[in-house]
């Protein structure tokens, strides 16, 4: 396979691992034990970029997210506390960190994320890819014999998300954890775009041959995986929404258009129609969305541009 196809998958593969990253790991299916060895950040000025769009009555503010951060960066700038302060209230993508949540992910895991009785994750790679994954998975701490009950999908997301907390990247250190925890207590109120059946069945319903190829993919790019996370990291703290288009959004849409389309097009479709709502309405809202559906010609900012509306960035 080309390098293009090449990094293709792998922003496919940790795209998908980062949005579902808070909701496997607090279902204790991505908790592969391992000692971490993080990557130091601290030495990264960062700046995640903003974007503004406002008519008479409403500001909203638009930040691209990482769902699943080092603990080392501090990315929490000052300009973008001061907008959430100003907030009257905080979208996200989806409600996937509450009690209640946390109850429906563990459901619709064991219904979307599993095989049915008898079928095993191993019996349905070819021999090369089981050997793959027998070599490749205790790498972080897993075993084939713990991934089989698995569909193809969930088994790629809980070894990308052990691979990312082995670097030392933390669920509990993702934008969205934190901007939780800021607003905590105020009289922020909370939306969100989608719910977290939309996000698992933008993963989760992928064809099986689709699952089987990314999984194949997959592992044959975990050993640069360290390399490439570190280059989206980076990226994405300092603004670099050029970078953060290349590394998940170009590639993915030439080499892995199925994907690209189900976890980024028509998400960004779906969440259009409410943002403009927001702008139509009164008071001011600060949104936090992955960064990839923000960048590109398919991004949310790209359309909301297509739709009239001045967008600035700070």
């Amino acid at each position: 396979m080309s390098r293009t196809g090449e990094t293709s998958w792998s922003a496919a593969r940790l795209a998908g691992a980062a949005a579902f990253a808070a909701m496997l790991a607090f279902t204790g299916r991505a908790a592969i034990a391992q000692a971490p060895q993080p990557v130091d950040y601290s030495d990264v000025e960062a700046s995640p970029a903003i974007w503004e769009i406002s008519d008479e009555d409403s500001q909203i503010y638009l930040l691209g997210t990482f769902h699943i951060l080092p603990a080392s960066l501090d990315w929490q700038s000052d300009a973008m506390l001061a907008d959430l302060r100003a907030a009257d209230s905080l979208y996200l993508e989806a409600d996937v960190h509450s009690p209640e949540a946390e109850a429906r992910v563990q459901a619709m895991v064991v219904q979307m994320g599993l095989n049915p009785a008898g079928v095993t994750l191993t019996s349905m790679l070819d021999a090369e890819t089981a050997a793959l994954l027998a070599e490749v998975a205790p790498t972080v701490g897993a075993t084939p014999a713990m991934l089989d009950p698995m569909r193809p999908w969930l088994a790629e997301i809980v070894l990308a998300v052990a691979q990312m907390q082995a670097l030392g990247l933390d669920p509990t250190a993702g934008v969205e954890q934190s901007l939780l925890a800021a607003v905590q207590g105020t009289s922020v109120e909370m939306g969100y775009f989608e719910t977290a059946e939309d996000q698992m069945n933008a993963i989760a319903g992928q064809p099986e041959e689709i699952q089987l190829k990314s999984l194949a993919e997959g592992l044959r790019e975990m050993e640069r995986m360290p390399d490439m996370l570190d280059q989206m990291v980076r990226a994405w703290a300092t603004g670099d929404v050029e970078t953060i288009d290349s590394l998940i959004n170009s590639e993915m849409r030439e080499d892995a258009p199925e994907v690209y389309e189900a976890l980024i097009v028509q998400r960004n479709r779906n969440w259009m129609p409410q943002i403009l709502a927001l702008l139509d309405g009164e008071g001011t809202v600060f949104i936090a969305v992955g960064a990839a559906h923000l960048t590109g010609d398919d991004g949310v900012i790209a359309q909301l541009r297509a739709a009239g509306v001045e967008v600035t960035r700070q």
